[in-house]
């Protein structure tokens, strides 16, 4: 059994929660947020997404209680502040929603933790291996003691990069995230640090950055200079997508390109990508345990050789699935050892 601790109950760590409630081999064993805990099993047991949890849940003398099983609840607002040692914590979920350095999420090994996932991007581009399932798993090694999950748009474009790039060649890609609005927007146009930020999430369709091309850079070096890209948020809850055009090296087609994108989602990518010839919407794939869903119907060819895709994702259940089959995969080294 892996020991987790989990810090930052936030959608992710929410996610990852529900996901691992009935895993065999898998088990939160602390939880550390600096939120009201109350709130937080509150947002546990009620969610606007995906619904109410099935279970009853209450926090009550600083643990968390779900389905008879006592989770301690531990206090600390930095990496390092907690003693994870003091509840026999195997690997810790840095899932705070901050960008962290190497040295930041090092601190957790110094207290216990014997490895450390990060879910999201390093505040330092470089500065800590980033998985992409399906794209460079050989990074999950047992010396391999800390490491990043990247973003959640990276996941759902990068296998499309990589089959389009090995099969056909990519000259320069340029890619737009369609994605639901976020924690960090506002509800009500308010000043904050940036103007564009600062408007309705629920009114605008608010154009934003990305680091996705430079999280792919780093597990796809061929493609490195090659890709550009932007975000849209968009007045949705939740089901996002990534609108990629490609300007390939050899000549192909709709049919062609669909085909290449099918046979890669049942073969390298089998649970990673969905291939879907059903006319989807946005909110059918939220739950989706896949990183992408790529959109048949959408593809476009112009030339031979200027090629456009969607791939839809929802916004982090997907990518929670890929940090548990990571977390599956230290358990078998926790087994074997190593």
């Amino acid at each position: 059994m892996l020991r987790i601790g989990l810090m930052g109950l936030g959608r992710i760590g929410r996610n990852l929660f529900r996901q691992l409630l009935d895993h065999p081999s898998l088990e939160i064993v602390a939880i550390c947020d600096i939120a009201d805990p109350g709130a937080l099993t509150y947002l546990l047991k009620y969610d606007s997404i995906y619904g109410r949890l099935d279970r009853p849940a209450a926090f009550e003398s600083g643990a968390l209680l779900v389905d008879g099983r006592s989770i301690p609840w531990l206090a600390g607002r930095e990496p390092g502040d907690v003693d994870w040692a003091s509840v026999g914590v195997d690997v810790v979920v840095q899932a705070v929603g901050r960008y962290r350095t190497r040295a930041d999420v090092e601190r957790h090994l110094g207290r216990g933790a014997t490895r450390v996932l990060l879910a999201s991007t390093p505040e330092v581009p470089g500065d800590l291996p980033i998985l992409i399932p399906g794209i460079n798993d050989e990074v999950l090694t047992p010396a391999a003691k800390v490491m990043a999950m990247g973003s959640n748009t990276a996941h759902a474009v990068g296998p499309v990069l990589r089959i389009l790039n090995s099969t056909f060649g990519i000259r320069r890609a340029y890619f737009t995230t369609v994605h639901a609005f976020s924690a960090s927007q506002r509800l009500a146009d308010v000043p904050t640090e940036g103007f564009r930020t600062s408007r309705a999430a629920g009114e605008n369709i608010i154009p934003s950055p990305t680091n996705s091309p430079e999280i792919l850079a780093q597990v796809l070096p061929e493609l490195a200079g090659k890709l550009q890209a932007m975000a849209l948020n968009v007045p949705v809850p939740d089901g996002s997508t990534v609108d990629l055009v490609a300007h390939l090296e050899s000549q192909t087609s709709v049919v062609e390109l669909n085909a290449s994108i099918k046979s890669a989602s049942v073969a390298r990518f089998e649970g990673i990508l969905e291939y879907t010839e059903d006319p989807i919407v946005s909110s059918d794939v939220i739950g989706s345990p896949a990183s992408g869903v790529f959109d048949s119907k959408a593809t476009m060819v112009m030339g031979g050789d200027l090629a456009k895709v969607i791939i839809w994702f929802d916004n982090g259940w997907g990518y929670t699935a890929r940090m548990v089959e990571a977390l599956e995969r230290f358990n078998a080294m926790k087994e074997a050892g190593a």
